[in-house]
């Protein structure tokens, strides 16, 4: 998508697909939903016990475009197909519709009861200047190589890969790490050259294995194979995650880039992603990507951030420092695409925006509040 266009919530369009093929049936089921502006006019289909929560959650109209662009811009065929299958299975019903547009946010706009992608309260803690190698940067990249076959890959483990991968810079803006500014001088020898703090990104920054919760009792029986984040991805990702990232899960080279605090923050809040480049032969530059600002080219320029960027491949003796993985960085960025083109962002934002809960039990709105707290606190929190 260009950066000159803001991806702002828009109705879907008309159908584009071959009448009667199921794909077809399936978004004009999201079309229907879309033409209504609240669940009462479902009430003789809905019971309000099991129904309430989960239709507060999202308007008929927001679930709707979340499905409806789910289906557009999938990050895969796969995925798309898995998620045609389970639409036109609802047979319109309102309430498991709404609970699979639930669903589907965990992979494709990540607003879901786990968010894997979507990480508001901040990046991963940056490894502070006491936790920072202080030898020789000649010793430590010797050190690497025996990091990766590890069977587990520790956050501290994996600063270190990814600043000798990416030559100890913002990915985005190309800001030197500060710490290691401090560690050596070359870095910074040309005139001009930032320094910044910056901090371990990842691509999924929440557990694979953690249990999915915040469903009806129709939803959880009809979509009884999404039990965990990891489940949901492959579902609609039309990849498994475990197969890239192996027993590294998270904390992998597959997974992760060095990053300033500033893109860092809007790469975790689906407002920065990526999108790969064309060769203009039908193929794709491997590991190339053009960089996408939701606040647009202007923006984008003036706080460093380059248009353009390209992951490296690390050697360290007989070792290989992998690049970020392409399927991840297609997931995310399909997130962020879906999320601000059916509004749902904007759900987002107001879950896990801040506040002072103890100044605003004083206020007129404390009981809206506190609602809005506890029910971003059963959206980020495990099940048992």
């Amino acid at each position: 998508m260009p950066l000159t266009r803001k991806p702002n919530p828009t109705a879907l369009h008309p159908n584009p697909y071959q009448h009667g093929d199921e794909i077809w049936e399936a978004y004009n089921q999201c079309l229907s939903l879309e033409q209504h502006e609240g669940w009462n006019t479902f009430a003789a289909q809905l019971q309000k016990d099991v129904s309430e929560g989960i239709m507060n959650d999202l308007s008929p109209r927001v679930a709707a475009r979340v499905l409806g662009w789910a289906l557009r811009v999938a990050p895969s065929d796969e995925g798309r197909n898995a998620l045609v299958r389970e639409i036109v299975g609802c047979n319109d019903d309102p309430e498991l519709l709404a609970g699979l547009a639930h669903l589907s946010m965990l992979p494709t706009i990540t607003a879901s009861d786990v968010p894997p992608v979507y990480n508001p309260k901040g990046p991963t803690p940056s490894v502070s200047a006491t936790q920072s190698p202080r030898i020789a940067f000649q010793q430590a990249a010797q050190d690497l190589e025996h990091l990766l076959p590890k069977p587990s890959i520790t956050a501290q483990d994996l600063r270190q890969l990814l600043l000798y991968r990416d030559n100890h810079s913002c990915v985005f803006t190309g800001a030197v790490d500060l710490d290691s500014a401090r560690s050596d001088n070359t870095l910074i020898i040309d005139l001009g050259v930032r320094t910044d703090t910056t901090r371990v990104a990842h691509i999924i920054s929440q557990s694979l294995s953690e249990n999915i919760a915040g469903t009806t009792p129709a939803v959880c029986a009809k979509f009884e194979w999404a039990k965990t984040a990891g489940a949901i991805i492959e579902r609609f990702g039309g990849f498994s995650s475990r197969d890239i990232l192996s027993d590294n899960v998270l904390n992998s080279p597959l997974n992760a880039f060095t990053a300033a605090t500033a893109p860092h923050e809007e790469y975790d809040k689906l407002d920065l992603w990526l999108t790969a480049v064309d060769d203009g032969q039908g193929g794709i530059i491997p590991d190339t990507y053009d960089v996408q600002y939701y606040w647009g080219e202007r923006l984008r320029s003036s706080v460093g951030i380059k248009q353009r960027i390209t992951f490296k491949t690390a050697t360290v003796g007989n070792t290989t420092i992998p690049p970020p993985h392409p399927r991840l960085i297609t997931l995310h960025a399909a997130c962020a695409m879906i999320a601000h083109m059916s509004g749902a962002a904007e759900h987002l934002k107001e879950c896990f925006r801040d506040t002072d809960m103890i100044s605003v039990m004083t206020e007129p709105n404390a009981a809206y509040e506190l609602t809005r707290a506890l029910k971003t606190l059963q959206l980020v929190s495990p099940t048992v």
